[in-house]
């Protein structure tokens, strides 16, 4: 008897890290931006295959592409193509060597931010090849057919997922890791010296590349025709796919596992099959249009909406006819935002707020303090723009402005492209005040030295402080408000994730006043209690700011953690 097969339940993340294992991948490349991405990047170490954390996306992809033109399979994780769009419509030109996957995360739902991008758009701009799996098992068997595909055309191709779908489990089987090829790097100048001479030949490979892959999209296994009723045939991508066989399951579907390009003729022949065709899919209607190019009739988003997931629900809802409820059930309450327990932004936001200043932040950690009872950042749009935001206002501001503005930025955004703007206003001599939060690096992980960075960028003033100690930190802050000129604050302290600062902190009751002094820091450790506020200590990273806010002593540290 042979060996059964070994499963494993697994989220997409975890599948496409051991995708990266099993297919032989030498190096996995992204900038973990969102705790689906760092799934992704952590399940790939996991499983032995050498990971990096690039300081942007473009630097991701870059590093990837790089890795490909050795000869080595490569794999970009991504948050959507737009951060890398011009390093990767270069290498749709240039082509791949070892095989080259782009993994793009798109969000429908909003969960992790207000930005709607749709990578399968584009994918279709950039010319490159766009897979969508549309569960575990699809993100290992697809990761393997990406790299296959990469490899025999010589390009990258973009392996598109959603958050939901990195996160989801399901049971998937595995195989044996594959050994990893020798690299070795090929001189092809003709292809790789992206100059005018060579424009013509490049851009005409690329076009005859693509209509060869259409056409082998009508026979390939990544393309799946299931014919059942006559009545209705929908055209399908990705996880939508799920929604439409649970809603649906007496209608036909045509499940585009490569959906661009799009294999136009196995479209048309599923339509012969079918009474009336729709096409589901969430965000764009990108599907739709290229259906529609093709002369096919369909039906689209007029039933289904833009914005937002959908749902087996909404799907059966728009093409089964069935009136949708008057009321549906109210959506669940959403999370409030907070920062984690010893979070030092919380110190930052603490000072920032009783300096009145102007804040503009980046995204991700930063969002806490837009809410109450914080409520300091008035600006946060994207990674790295806090300082050219700061710069652009107080160029055109200039004394007019209340104070001075501040820019709030992490140590991953300042790198990712903050820098630039740094230099920038150095070099213009615009006031503002701009706040680099330096965390305390993991073990084994090197961190750049920020303020003296931030000196060879040309800012003259540049001061560092700890975080932790709430007063020296306003002070200084209320120092560098006061000056002239551009100000760097380095601001060092730890990221409490996966760490503990000391032992947690409690209240005495027969001291505490009831203020509300602490519980304006918006601290999830901290709660009102009946008699007194109260602390909770397994939740309590020890960071002590507490203490340092209340007036009436009644905050100390309490025994050590066991």
């Amino acid at each position: 008897m042979g060996v059964a097969p070994v499963k494993r339940l697994s989220t997409g993340a975890e599948a496409i890290g051991r995708g990266a294992a099993e297919g032989g991948v030498s190096l996995v490349s992204g900038r973990p931006c969102s705790p689906p991405l760092a799934a992704v990047l952590a399940a790939a170490a996991c499983e032995g295959v050498r990971t990096e954390r690039a300081p942007s996306e473009r630097a991701a992809a870059v590093a990837a592409l790089g890795a490909s033109l050795a000869g080595a399979r490569a794999l970009a994780v991504l948050s959507g193509l737009e951060g890398a769009a011009d390093a990767l419509h270069a290498a749709a030109l240039a082509g791949a060597a070892g095989g080259l996957v782009v993994l793009a995360m798109d969000d429908p739902g909003l969960a992790l931010g207000p930005v709607r991008s749709d990578s399968r758009a584009l994918a279709r701009a950039l010319e490159l090849p766009c897979l969508e799996p549309s569960d575990a098992r699809e993100c290992l068997a697809q990761l393997a057919a990406a790299l296959e595909l990469s490899e025999r055309w010589a390009t990258p191709v973009v392996l598109r997922v959603t958050a939901r779908l990195l996160l989801e489990a399901r049971p998937i089987e595995l195989g044996a890791p594959a050994p990893r090829p020798a690299a070795g790097l090929r001189r092809d100048r003709a292809r790789r010296v992206l100059v005018a001479e060579h424009g013509g030949t490049l851009a005409a490979r690329l076009e005859e590349r693509l209509g060869q892959l259409a056409a082998e999209g009508v026979d390939s296994a990544l393309n799946r025709v299931e014919l059942r009723s006559r009545a209705l045939g929908v055209v399908t991508s990705g996880p939508t796919y799920q929604y439409v066989r649970e809603a649906l399951p007496e209608a036909s579907t045509l499940k585009l596992g490569l959906s661009f390009p799009l294999p136009s003729e196995l479209v048309r022949d599923f339509a012969r099959a079918v009474d009336r065709v729709a096409v589901v899919e969430e965000m764009e209607p990108v599907l739709e249009s290229e259906v529609r190019a093709a002369g096919i009739p369909c039906r689209g988003k007029d039933g289904l909406p833009r914005l937002g997931e959908l749902s087996p629900e909404l799907v059966g809802w728009a093409l089964s006819g069935v009136a949708r409820p008057a009321r549906p059930e109210p959506p669940a309450p959403p999370r409030p935002r907070e920062a984690c327990p010893g979070c030092p932004r919380r110190a930052l936001f603490q000072a920032l707020k009783r300096a009145r200043a102007g804040v503009v932040a980046d995204l991700a950690c930063s969002a806490p303090g837009v809410f109450p009872p914080l409520a300091v950042v008035d600006a946060a749009l994207a990674p790295g723009a806090a300082p050219a935001l700061a710069h652009g206002a107080a160029a055109v501001l200039g004394p007019r402005v209340r104070g001075r503005l501040v820019a709030l930025t992490s140590e991953e955004s300042f790198l990712h492209s903050g820098a630039l703007a740094l230099a920038q206003a150095a070099e213009d001599g615009h006031g503002a005040v701009v706040v680099l939060e330096d965390g305390a690096a993991p073990p084994g992980e090197r961190r750049a030295d920020l303020a003296q960075l931030a000196r060879a960028l040309g800012a003259a003033r540049v001061r560092e402080v700890q975080v932790g100690e709430l007063a020296a930190c306003e002070a200084a802050l209320r120092e560098e408000l006061a000056a002239s000129g551009l100000s760097v604050l380095v601001a060092r302290g730890r990221c409490p994730a996966g760490a503990r600062s000391g032992a947690p902190f409690r209240v005495a009751p027969e001291r505490c006043n009831r203020c509300g002094a602490c519980l304006r820091l918006g601290c999830p450790a901290l709660a009102e209690g009946t008699a007194a506020m109260a602390i909770d200590g397994p939740r309590c990273a020890g960071c002590g700011l507490c203490a340092q806010v209340c007036r009436a002593g009644a905050i100390a540290r309490g025994e050590a953690r066991a």
